[in-house]
């Protein structure tokens, strides 16, 4: 049996499903994890061993140095890390594959392949390239000398990536979800005159947009339609979301759920008529480079409305498989709501279509599978 080592700051993140997959879903590979920080352990994968690795201060430094100077940067790389000599004593000649999850930890998974001799690959995910490398248009220009391959999960991200001059190969790999926890339900479209419920998932930061969906709202609201939405997740913009729902007088119509547990998630997506991903790209530069809440809707059958930005067009294309709307536009929000309820023809054609589409490209096994191939070529 093969190895492949899992290298994060911090395992395992509640918001970091797309993370855990990947490593639930190995086949040819064995996956052992290692971190600086580990959290929920109970999400840890059944298929996974975990370790725990010493942090010393030179590795903090190791990583403001790589943004400030090139020539620090490699003065430091000369200083030993803690943890090279815990890998090597424990690690050494039984780790295949190294594969670290974020560009802004290759720093760390560099003294990882020093030390156990194994090719580096680097699984770019979003923000270490939208905000990291526009703020440090050079941070990641040194990994041609010690990374293998790079992978994405967008088109979009690979475009972005390739602007920063990484130099070395990039796959788009878009992992995805377990469709048989995801059954397929014929839709049914809302009767207009009845209850519309719209869901959202996702953490409430400013990229994620809730504000616009919060308004649409307020439009549809006013125009005569029982409506509301439930928005799953909780974050540091939870007062202000409150405050406009207050003010706008949705107390009624507009629902924080907060975090929830994965089978109440799912229970909120089979039993809604809309899915609405009203995401903005950030003051920052950040923006969904994928968005897996929206795959697991369109998985649910679900009809959805999404921002065009990011890499969301990529599969929610127009009239096909969802409807785009621009970015912070309330008003087109509550438009594509009002043109799927009134046209359920159109709102069956598009769940359906999606689903064949979301299987097709996010079908977890298959891309897992892709990514241990890529893996077996540098054996």
């Amino acid at each position: 049996m093969n190895f492949v080592l899992h290298f994060h700051d911090t395992f395992f993140k509640i918001s970091e499903t797309f993370i855990r997959r990947q490593i639930a879903y190995h086949v040819k590979f064995k996956p052992i994890c290692l971190c600086f920080k580990l959290i929920n352990r109970e999400l840890t994968p059944r298929n996974a061993s975990v370790y725990l690795l010493p942090r010393s201060p030179i590795d903090r430094l190791r990583f403001i140095s790589s943004l400030i100077s090139q020539r620090l940067s490699n003065m430091l790389t000369e200083i030993p890390s803690l943890y090279e000599f815990y890998v090597k004593d424990s690690l050494s000649g039984k780790v295949n594959i190294i594969q670290t999850h974020f560009g802004n930890n290759i720093i760390y998974s560099i003294r990882l392949k020093r030390s156990l001799k194994s090719p580096l690959f680097a699984f770019f995910y979003g923000k270490d390239v939208v905000v990291l490398a526009k703020k440090y248009p050079r941070i990641y220009k040194y990994c041609v000398e010690y990374l293998d391959e790079a992978f994405v999960t967008s088109k979009f991200l690979k475009n972005k990536l390739e602007e920063c001059e990484i130099g070395v190969p990039i796959n788009v790999n878009r992992l995805g979800i377990d469709f048989s926890e995801w059954p397929y339900n014929d839709y049914i479209p809302p009767n207009a005159n009845e209850q519309i419920r719209i869901v959202n998932i996702g953490r409430l930061v400013e990229m994620k947009g809730h504000e616009y969906l919060i308004g649409a709202i307020k439009i549809l609201k006013n125009r005569g339609y029982k409506i509301e939405a439930t928005i799953i997740g909780d974050g540091p913009r939870k007062r202000i979301l409150e405050y406009l729902i207050k003010k706008l007088g949705l107390s009624k119509e507009v629902k924080l759920a907060g975090i929830l547990q994965t089978e109440e998630v799912r229970r909120h997506l089979y039993s809604s008529d809309f899915f609405v991903f009203p995401s903005v790209v950030a003051k920052d530069g950040h923006v969904d480079t994928l968005g897996y809440a929206c795959v697991e809707a369109m998985a649910a059958g679900l009809p959805v409305i999404a921002s065009n930005v990011g890499g969301i067009p990529e599969y929610v294309i127009h009239n096909e498989t969802g409807l785009l709307v621009q970015q912070r536009s309330s008003k087109q929000i509550a438009e594509a709501i009002e043109d799927l309820v009134n046209n359920p023809s159109k709102a069956r054609y598009i769940s359906r279509k999606a689903r064949r589409f979301v299987e097709s490209e996010f079908d977890i096994r298959k891309n897992v599978e892709k990514l241990e191939l890529e893996y077996i070529k540098h054996l």
